[in-house]
Formats: structure tokens, sequence, C-alpha cells
């Protein structure tokens, strides 16, 4: 791919937060926000063994393999990719060496419950092996002799139950839910200019953190600023619109702080600029605004 870099930074937060989301199991979000980020210039050695690890994890050897193939052009002798390179070769040999990831090909070879346990315990194994700290070394997997016992219930809500009462949809507010999270965008951009929030924006703001303020101790609140593309006038108040970007996730935490009471540490402040805009007109003022993802809180 060719073409002009996005601003090492927006790139920077795109990877950390696919990361989690990749993590979390959310995998087509996940590559959702690298295409996005990624859609011009060449992905770097961490893009590709991110995108291999996603291919694995969900059975396509192949494109796990070529993409750790060409991470490892671009970083010789890193560990974990050269790890990542000895599972698929190993799944491709029958899955006798290593311990390797269940995918469509052991899937096939399984059959009934005793084959469906063995593919468990094989995700089971890969899954935290895949998800480890990159480049340290990995203690050897030793199979459980019998399934864990489910864990206790928690004493405290759980995250189903604290979101499950949470009611965030109203004027001008946008509510998408997925497990463990809901994500809100507004309808219109919550700026007029710079980071000067319109009067309307204000207003849509205020509400929701009046819905919030019941939950207001027991959520978590990311905030992502968005830009439009058009780039920051030179000499201007701010240097680029990832500087742009985050001081409006800024400005809506300390509304959101002040209306649902909700503590500053659990708010994330974060950037995407111009990537990934909520609209799909890019140089829509709609795109001037900040997107949450509300999450239920973990202890204190």
């Amino acid at each position: 791919m060719s073409g002009p870099a996005a601003p090492l930074a927006v790139r920077e937060v795109a990877l950390a937060q696919a990361r989690e989301l990749a993590r979390a199991g959310r995998y087509t979000e996940a590559e959702e926000l690298l295409d996005g980020a990624w859609d011009e210039g060449e992905p770097s050695a961490a893009v590709l063994d991110l995108r291999a690890r996603i291919h694995a994890q969900r059975g396509r050897l192949d494109e796990a393999d070529r993409c750790w193939a060409e991470a490892e052009r671009l970083a010789p002798g890193d560990r974990a990719i050269a790890a990542g390179r000895r599972r698929v070769a190993a799944l491709r040999d029958g899955g006798h060496a290593g311990g390797g990831l269940p995918g469509r090909v052991l899937t096939s070879r399984f059959a009934g419950r005793a084959g469906a346990a063995v593919v468990a315990l094989l995700a089971f194994v890969m899954l935290a092996d895949l998800w480890a700290d990159d480049g340290e070394p990995r203690p050897a997997a030793v199979p459980p002799t019998a399934p864990p016992a489910p864990a206790p219930p928690s004493p405290s809500a759980s995250s189903g139950a604290v979101l499950a009462g949470l009611r965030l949809d109203g004027a001008g507010v946008r509510v998408r839910r997925s497990p463990g999270e809901i994500a809100v965008t507004f309808e219109r951009g919550l700026f007029r200019d710079g980071a000067t929030l319109s009067p309307g924006g204000r207003a849509v703001l205020e509400a929701l953190g009046a819905r919030l303020r019941p939950y207001g101790d027991r959520v978590s609140v990311t905030l992502i600023g968005h830009t439009d593309r058009s780039a920051v006038r030179p000499g201007g108040e701010y240097a680029s619109n990832v500087e742009l970007g985050t001081v409006r996730a800024g400005v809506v935490r300390e509304v959101l702080r002040a209306s649902a009471r909700i503590p500053t540490d659990r708010f994330t402040v974060s950037t995407l600029a111009g990537m990934m805009p909520p609209f799909p007109d890019a140089g829509s003022a709609r795109n001037r605004t900040v997107s949450l993802r509300v999450s239920a809180a973990g202890p204190r």
C-alpha cells in the first residue's frame, strides 16, 4: 500500500484500542479499527503481529502465517512472531507439537463430546499464550486434569446487571449495546469550532450525564475525541488534529464529571483525530464530536 501515513500518535492509539478489543474476543471490531487506521501506508510489525493473532484465534491459519511472515521480515528475531509461526506449522503437521490453536482444521478432526473437550482445552491453552505479554518467556502449558470449578458469583452487581439498568437513549443520542459495553455517539457535532461546545452540544451532554448519574460510582467511561479531516490552521490554537481531538475529549469529560458525578479516575481520554470518524462524510461538522464507551467499573 502507498500514500501518506496517518499521524503516529493516532496509529498508536488505534493499535492499543484494537489490541484491547482483540483480548476481549471482539475480533471483528479490532480488525475494523486496524483497517481504518492503516488504510494507507505500510503496517508495522506490531500491527501485522496483532492481525496474525486475530486470524489465528479465528482459525484462519494461512492468513495468520502470511501476516507473521511479513512481520518477521520487518522485525527479524522477534521471539513472539517466531513462536506464532511455529504454532501454525505445528497445526499443519496435525497439532502434535507445541500445543496448537483450535481452528477449523482441528475442529473438523474431532467429533463428539470427547473431541469437543480436547478442542476446548487447546483453546484455553492457546488463548492464554497468544495474549501474554509480547516477547516475554512463556511457561510451559500444563493441561488441567479437570475443568476448573466455576467462580462464585460476585457479591457486587455484575457488569451485565449494571449495564442492563442504564438507559442512555435520548434526543440527539445514538446507543449501541454489545457484551460488556455501551457505545454512545451523537447525531450532531458537539463543537462549534475548536474545542468550544455548542449550546446544543452542552445540553445533550448534560442530559446524558443526568441519565448516567444514578450509576456514576459503578461505571467507567472511555472518551474518544474526533475531528474532521481538515488540517488545523498553521499557527492556530492547536498544533494538530490529534491535539484538538484530545482536548475535545477532555472538555466532554469535565461536563460529564460534573453532571454525572463520575469520579475523574473513571474516565479514559483518547483520540483518533480524523481517523474512523463516526459519520461517513469525514469532512462533516457532525464529526466535530466525541464518542463514548461505557462499561461497568471494577472495584476501586
